[in-house]
């Protein structure tokens, strides 16, 4: 299959409708369920999709075979799959025979009514039909007792006399004579996390009361990884003990039981200094932790005591990078799904942890069906799964090559060195003016904002002695968001180098068109800054530094024209409540 060739929309007007069809009955069209799905842009912090038309949270086999409507034979064999994991659920939690009926039959009414059209897809079924389950048997934590005895198998196991002496004898160190102790420290690292991810193949860990003796447990791991994906990770780990980066790592947890074998393993990476954000489910998957799960479950409490956890689901960049940079190692949200990995669904805080990380680990077998398509991501992502005891598969998916990622270092750097600039200016007695405009917050005009902000800007220039004017315009660079450049222009805006703050009038509009010799078309008429959230987010920047430097002047519409825009759009530069304006 051509990447991006799977399917060519405006074609064929009924299969385009199939097509629209199977976004809206799986709830993954934004346009319809804008609060639910994530914006383009917001999905662009996770799947790089240049040049894709859109995105399905499936293989691509499935898709293709659920446009030309012969997905049955695949659709049929994982609906029966999800129905079974249902009915076991509901016998085994569900203790009143009376309810437990209500239930199987409630759930298979729906399952035949939403499994019948052969468009839902199974993670989207899965979904619904759990949601009616956890509202209907108002249990708030099933399967949480075998859970947490899971949980508490292995963590008794790692405390134990025989995994501590297998685990940190030196056997399988291998050493060549000539080597250093960078060398020594690199195998250490290497073998210790060898080991680990071996021993979460051995499912019996959390399954079983009786642990396995110390020949079981030194068979299994003593085994090497054989796969390029395994080689790939330690390079990069050989890069981080080296002193090259001090990376951000995302880590997507598995199921219970496992969850303990990963937080030692993440252990293990802070200890190279690596920083890990640990994302959880949102709410109950089956055995996979949810948010709830950390909070309630001893063991993970007791496991996670000096973790920061983030509850936001609609955290800012600003605040997310605060607390990458806070002396917590390591940080807890929520993806907002109670689902298979997908990045139509996951919340703000997931999708802006995913663009801030270096590397994305995913411990979820489910997730592959995602990860394997032909779609690539923002982020490097490595998926570690098990295929049996003593059998580890790890799978590299490299980031798209036009995917750019401007670091927390990157943004501050430029900021800084404008700010120096600026400043170097004003020791020759010139003024610094800041000029806010609308640039893309009116849906379709981006690329006349752009024109009517630089001929504003120039005409600025043209009449103002002594006054350097930054056009935030000027300073964009390729691969920046939104995010990105509110988060360079805040730093910049707090250094106190602005002598002038300058937000974009309904005058400055005409006198822009004036200048072009073009009257003012429908789109622009009566527009002014308040029309943008970006410069709302400004206006409150601007009202707040005035406070620390008060002979700042401030030029433009009145805080109360700006107070219609209280949401910063996510990844984006406009207000998608105001999509239809104009």
């Amino acid at each position: 299959m051509e990447q991006g060739k799977l399917y060519e929309h405006g074609k064929d007007p009924d299969r385009d409708a199939w097509l629209t069809n199977f976004f809206t009955e799986n709830h993954l069209a934004h346009e319809a369920f804008p609060e639910m799905v994530s914006s383009p842009e917001q999905l662009n912090f996770i799947v790089h999709m240049e040049g894709e038309p859109f995105y399905y949270p499936c293989s691509d086999e499935l898709f293709e075979a659920i446009i030309d409507k012969r997905a049955d034979s695949l659709l049929i064999s994982s609906y029966m799959g999800i129905w079974s994991r249902l009915e076991r659920l509901v016998k085994e939690v569900v203790e009143d025979p009376f309810k437990q009926q209500y239930l199987l039959s409630l759930l298979s009414i729906k399952f035949q009514h939403e499994s019948s059209s052969k468009v839902q897809l199974p993670g989207r079924l899965e979904k619904r039909l759990l949601g009616i389950f956890t509202t209907i048997s108002e249990i708030s934590r099933p399967l949480a007792v075998e859970k947490e005895r899971e949980n508490r198998r292995v963590a008794n196991f790692l405390e134990s006399n025989t995994f501590q002496e297998v685990f940190n004898s030196l056997g399988g160190l291998d050493l060549q004579d000539h080597a250093s102790l960078e060398d020594l420290d690199l195998h250490l690292h290497l073998l210790r996390l060898r080991r680990m991810l071996m021993l979460s193949s051995m499912r019996g860990l959390w399954e079983q009361d009786s642990v396995p003796d110390r020949d079981e447990l030194e068979a299994v791991m003593s085994q090497p990884i054989e796969s390029e994906g395994w080689r790939w990770l330690c390079s990069w780990l050989k890069s981080v003990l080296s002193g090259e980066r001090r990376p951000y790592v995302l880590w997507i947890a598995g199921r219970s039981g496992e969850i303990v074998l990963d937080l030692f393993i993440i252990r293990l990476l802070v200890k190279m200094d690596i920083k890990v954000i640990l994302a959880v489910k949102q709410g109950f998957f089956f055995h996979r932790i949810s948010y709830i799960d950390l909070l309630e479950d001893p063991v993970l409490e007791i496991l996670l005591e000096d973790a920061a956890f983030i509850a936001d689901p609609k955290i800012s960049k600003n605040k997310l990078l605060s607390h990458l940079a806070s002396d917590k190692r390591l940080l807890v949200i929520s993806d907002g799904t109670q689902e298979h990995f997908n990045p139509l669904l996951t919340s703000v805080t997931f999708s802006r942890a995913f663009k801030e990380v270096d590397l994305v680990i995913s411990r979820c077998p489910g997730s592959r069906e995602c990860i394997e398509n032909h779609f690539q991501f923002t982020r490097d992502l490595v998926s570690i799964i098990s295929h049996g005891e003593g059998k580890i598969d790890i799978l590299r998916k490299p980031h798209h090559p036009s995917a750019i990622r401007f670091s927390e270092a990157s943004l501050r750097r430029k900021a800084e060195e404008l700010v120096q600039d600026i400043r170097n200016q004003k020791d020759q007695g010139k003024a610094c003016m800041f000029y806010s405009a609308i640039v893309g917050s009116i849906p379709g005009q981006l690329e006349m904002a752009k024109k009517i902000l630089n001929v504003f800007v120039e005409y600025l220039r043209s009449t103002l002695h002594n006054v350097v004017i930054i056009n935030p315009g000027e300073h964009f660079e390729e691969g920046m968001d939104a995010d990105d450049i509110m988060y360079m222009w805040e730093i910049f805006q707090r250094s106190g180098v602005i002598d002038i703050w300058r937000f974009q009038t309904v005058d400055d509009i005409e006198k822009s068109f004036s200048l072009m010799g073009e009257k003012v078309p429908p789109d622009w008429t009566g527009k002014d800054a308040t029309y943008s959230t970006g410069c709302t987010k400004e206006m409150e920047i601007a009202m707040a530094i005035q406070k620390d430097y008060p002979e700042m002047q401030l030029i433009g519409p009145s805080w109360e024209k700006f107070l219609r825009r209280k949401e910063y759009g996510v990844g984006k530069l406009y207000d998608r409540t105001l999509a239809g304006d104009g």
